[in-house]
């Protein structure tokens, strides 16, 4: 493999290096930060260019992930399990409570199959 950096002279690897460093510098003190972070990427392009020795890496493949699967909404067997078992004990404390012991108990099925849903453990 032929030996690149015999094509950019040391004059010309240190002009690039100033002209990094001094957009850098400008960086810090610059009324138009946008402005200066794109002289710094510019000044950073042209330093990159005058290293052959760095090599860049080959751009990644996409991942094959389906990324579409996590947007849908998975409704689980066990989730209609908890639903409907909430569904009956609120019928079952209905009809064998009355007032507000049937309330409370309808409250207390509710919350618990709320909070087993939420937790993320099903």
């Amino acid at each position: 493999m032929p030996d690149l950096r015999s094509h950019v002279t040391i004059e010309d690897r240190e002009a690039r290096r100033a002209l990094l460093h001094d957009a850098l510098g400008d960086l810090v003190g610059s009324s138009d930060p946008q402005d200066a972070a794109s002289d710094v990427m510019r000044a950073l392009d042209s330093y990159m260019e005058g290293r052959p020795e760095a090599q860049l890496p080959e751009p990644r493949e996409p991942p094959v992930t389906d990324f579409e699967h996590r947007a849908r909404v998975e409704v689980r067997w066990i989730t209609w399990v908890i639903v409907g078992g909430a569904i009956l004990g609120t019928l079952v404390a209905g009809v064998l409570l009355a007032g507000w012991p049937a309330a409370l108990a309808i409250v207390g099925i509710w919350a618990a199959a709320l909070a087993i849903l939420a937790s993320g453990g099903v």
